[in-house]
């Protein structure tokens, strides 16, 4: 009698781990569908490799709202649109001035950048996949990050040179914690910002006269 309960109870936990796994599948699939066709809007849109210029006019189109608008352009920017963040942070410096620029990229950013990284660690590599353009190009960079994830990824998200929204993906299947994600990207998001602001819009430190004696020892610095 024991026995035949226990297979029972057995099949009725069977059942609910199937029941689980098949709302994860279904809701992955749900995810990656929206995914998607989100992707084709803003590429059917001409979203996708915009221009400053462009992004400006985008922007400044859109009135009262143009800040929201500018977050989440920001926001995007991190996830599926293409562009490259110091294109849209000195689009907002120009539109807003230093200040607001650094705020709302920061927001957007900071946002864009924990739902590229809870998409990597809830849909897992086909999602990774997806982002990178291929199988190979994720291993790639797993191999490249492997034993050093933390460190490497810190110093990645600090300079401009580095696809945001594919680490920030690949940061969901690596063992990194989502508090440790979330420090490196108020830190890193907060100095890049920053500096894009301060050595690149020219208006705090200006491109003719003193500023280019600055720039010059930044570049010496950073070359050494």
């Amino acid at each position: 009698m024991q026995k035949r309960q226990k297979k029972g109870e057995m099949a009725m936990l069977s059942k609910e781990k199937n029941g689980v796994w098949l709302r994860l599948l279904l809701s992955a699939l749900g995810v990656g569908t929206l995914l998607l066709l989100l992707y084709l809007i803003l590429r059917a849109l001409g979203w996708i490799d915009l221009d400053r210029e462009e992004l400006q006019q985008m922007i400044a189109s859109a009135g009262a709202v143009a800040p929201l608008f500018y977050i989440g352009i920001s926001f995007l920017q991190v996830t599926f649109v293409p562009i490259p963040g110091a294109v849209t942070i000195l689009a907002g410096n120009y539109l807003f001035g230093a200040g607001a620029a650094f705020l709302y990229s920061y927001i957007g950013m900071l946002a864009g950048a924990m739902l590229a990284f809870f998409l990597g660690k809830w849909l897992g590599k086909p999602f990774v996949n997806w982002i990178a353009g291929g199988k190979e190009k994720t291993e790639g960079w797993l191999k490249k990050l492997k034993g050093r994830e933390k460190v490497l990824l810190f110093f990645m998200f600090l300079f401009p040179f580095f696809p945001d929204d594919l680490l920030c993906a690949v940061a969901g299947i690596l063992p990194v914690s989502t508090g440790g994600f979330l420090l490196m990207q108020l830190l890193t998001r907060a100095t890049s910002i920053g500096a894009t602001l301060l050595f690149m819009s020219g208006e705090v430190i200006p491109f003719h006269g003193w500023g280019l004696w600055v720039l010059g020892l930044v570049a010496l610095l950073g070359v050494a």
